[in-house]
């Protein structure tokens, strides 16, 4: 799939569907997102309040009680202030262009329960079909973290096989750097 067909003329598709084997999203899911007309989109980002690192005006956001909101809002007006916190919130961010930073929900939450691991919540949904209902997506990912660690235990080990897995491309051996 790409933006342009032969001639070099540009494609702007009205309907995107995605019935794809996972080998198709794999290689052309970005671009499929960035003609995707999402309506909402949210990420919730979930973990001890010892494992924030957050700055400005969030810095001095307390727990007042088992399980507290510190922020909800547009990942633009929250990246500032966590920097270390909304990498997952961003990267959807630029997923969903058509949201932008404007447009995605970002929500941070400080909860005394979750000792030993981080959870991210994402939430997205379509605009509604004929019959008034929209599609709706919901994912949930709890990644292992000793309480206070901005980065959760799984993480290294994800990155090392997404390395490892750059190298045994047929198209492309190894690592590239730009």
């Amino acid at each position: 799939m790409g933006d342009r067909v032969k001639g070099g003329k540009s494609r702007h598709p009205d309907l995107v569907v995605e019935v794809a084997h996972p080998k198709i999203i794999h290689e052309s899911g970005a671009q499929i997102l960035r003609h995707a007309n999402l309506l909402s989109l949210r990420v919730t980002m979930a973990t001890h309040p010892d494992g924030f690192r957050l700055e400005g005006p969030l810095a001095a956001a307390h727990s007042t009680g088992h399980r507290t909101v510190l922020y909800e809002g547009p990942v633009r007006g929250l990246c500032p202030f966590a920097p270390r916190n909304s990498n997952t919130m961003a990267a959807a961010a630029l997923a969903a262009p058509s949201l932008g930073f404007d447009g995605v929900i970002g929500v941070l939450v400080a909860d005394l329960s979750l000792t030993d691991m981080h959870v991210v919540d994402v939430e997205l949904s379509g605009p509604p079909g004929p019959t008034g209902r929209s599609f709706a997506v919901h994912t949930r990912r709890e990644n292992p973290a000793e309480r206070g660690a901005v980065t959760g235990s799984a993480t290294v080990t994800a990155f090392w096989w997404s390395l490892l897995a750059c190298c045994q491309l047929p198209s492309r051996p190894g690592i590239h750097l730009c």
